[in-house]
């Protein structure tokens, strides 16, 4: 169906990319295949300067169907010079980190895809 997502990812890939006003560090959503039927969506944050990777964590793991693909691939936002923030689909914040430490100021849960399980 056109506009649909592929949903076999055999590899590691690069989703999303966004660098920050500066051009100083560079935020990736990176794809990768966890097991028979599941997705992991990464965030990794990389200084372009000294090539230094400050934070890289597993945002969602999620099944590899449509709606749950759809909602877990992320919006990535830079709040401030040095802070990048991801959203999901629903616009759920799902984690805040800062790019120089790579500190988390905020996470939405340490459960994965416990902003798409229902109540």
């Amino acid at each position: 169906m056109k506009g649909r997502p592929e949903l076999i990812i055999e590899i590691e890939k690069i989703y999303k990319t966004k660098k920050n006003p500066n051009g100083m560090f560079v935020a990736r959503i990176v794809q990768k295949p966890k097991e028979k039927e599941k997705l992991d969506f990464v965030l990794v944050i990389q200084n372009r300067k000294n090539k230094q990777i400050t934070y890289k964590e597993i945002l969602v793991t999620t099944d590899n169907w449509y709606n749950s693909f759809r909602l877990a691939r992320g919006n990535i936002q830079w709040v401030s010079l040095n802070t990048v923030s991801v959203w999901d689909g629903l616009g759920h914040k799902l984690v805040e980190v800062s790019a120089l430490t790579g500190k988390e100021n905020y996470r939405i849960s340490d459960e994965p895809c416990s902003a798409y399980r229902e109540n």
